[in-house]
């Protein structure tokens, strides 16, 4: 889009379709949500898109690796970045929680609650079992995303593992082509997400009015300190010992494609092209490691979800009067850490594993129904911070690879 010729952003028309359509929401009332459709097809055509980008990019991104121990090396990277993370995230939202004691401000007279589906039976047997399909047609109908990218990685170490060079480059051409395909089918949803975007804005704010800001006020407020108190010391730190001279407010600005994508969108697996494509125009790293780390985070990096189990644990204890004991605080850390990163293949997973945390620490989980009702407002922090994370996290190995090649080199 041009005005007075000038390019308007995408960022910027996705922004001020945020702004337009929460506008029209509040003043078009009902009539607003009678036009949530047309949102929601934008939404159908990015999940339309979902599996063959997950399998293009995570793919690709393991082929351009030099060899099976370059991505044995960038994977052991990442991992373990995602997983100290997500333990951070839950230590860091247990003690904002007890420091800001929003539970003792908290008032739930006349809040209707929603009633929340699905299986909370979590083991680990099932989660592990539940990685590997055993249908491949099955798994990609029914937009399983574990389960397409454990087979994306399979493919990928397959390809990588073929001993004729020839064939090895053909099947590289054939996912390199594939995958430009997929990319150009992306770019065609992306310039028509401001449309999108402004009428899922008009939908929510017409359907919940001003309300959606006061209601839940106390434990949203307490849980947005969390995610911004993650990204400046946790983030923020992770980037000022890895990549020197890269301090948390200069990231944030850099980032801004992402976090306004994320804040309308509530979708990482949506935001995967926008994530990937500021990894290497704002930060400098190459598509070979964001195509791989990128997409592995959208799945296993979850530590907008972990903080938002810290801060609800901690609200509904200090509700009830109930003193948390650190014995209890460690039960919730490692619980909220396993669980966040499965799972994602349950219905309504996100409230699901919240009440399993919930109920794992004894105490009531009634008000987890009443944040089912609002849980679009959180939303929006977790894929916010999620999607935050795998950024940092792809820097960081980005640019360890970018050393470790120089050392080779020398």
């Amino acid at each position: 889009m041009t005005i007075g010729g000038k390019k308007i952003s995408l960022t910027t028309q996705v922004f001020v379709a945020m702004i337009l359509g929460s506008i029209a929401g509040l003043v078009g009332g009902k009539t607003m949500t009678q036009f949530g459709f047309i949102g929601d097809v934008w939404l159908n055509c990015i999940k339309m898109i979902v599996v063959p980008m997950v399998l293009c990019t995570i793919v690709t991104g393991i082929i351009s690796q030099d060899s099976l121990s370059s991505l044995r090396r960038v994977s052991a990277r990442i991992i373990a970045y995602y997983v100290v993370t997500t333990v951070l995230a839950c230590i860091v939202g247990i003690i904002v929680a007890t420091v800001l004691q929003p539970g003792k401000f908290a008032n739930f007279a006349g809040m209707a609650s929603q009633q929340i589906k699905g299986n909370a039976d979590i083991t680990f047997a099932g989660f592990v079992k539940g990685l590997f399909s055993t249908n491949i047609i099955d798994t990609f109908a029914k937009g399983n995303i574990v389960q397409t990218l454990v087979i994306a990685i399979l493919l990928g170490i397959a390809i990588l593992r073929i001993k004729d060079p020839e064939r090895k480059a053909t099947m590289k051409r054939c996912f390199d082509g594939f995958s430009s395909m997929v990319f150009s089918l992306i770019g065609m949803v992306m310039d028509v997400s401001p449309i999108g975007i402004f009428f899922l804005m008009a939908n929510s704010f017409g359907k919940y009015g001003a309300g959606i800001f006061t209601s839940m006020a106390v434990l949203v407020g307490t849980y947005y300190a969390s995610c911004l108190v993650h990204v400046l010391v946790v983030y923020g730190g992770f980037l000022m010992i890895f990549k020197p001279h890269m301090n948390p407010f200069s990231f944030i600005a850099k980032s801004a494609d992402v976090w306004v994508y994320t804040m309308s969108t509530c979708s990482s697996i949506a935001t995967i092209p926008v994530n990937i494509k500021t990894a290497k125009e704002k930060f400098g790293i190459s598509e070979n490691i964001s195509g791989f780390t990128v997409p592995l985070g959208s799945q296993m990096n979850t530590d907008g979800s972990v903080l938002l189990y810290a801060c609800v644990i901690l609200f509904i204890a200090q509700m009830v009067g109930q003193t948390m004991s650190l014995a209890q605080l460690v039960h919730i850390i490692f619980i909220s850490t396993i669980l966040s990163m499965g799972g994602a293949g349950i219905p309504g997973s996100g409230i699901v594993k919240l009440m399993v945390v919930v109920q794992s620490a004894g105490l009531p989980i009634e008000v987890v129904g009443v944040i089912a009702a609002f849980y679009r407002l959180f939303d929006m922090g977790t894929t916010t911070n999620n999607c935050l994370g795998d950024l940092v996290g792809t820097i960081i190995v980005g640019k360890a690879e970018e050393k470790y090649t120089e050392k080779e080199a020398a």
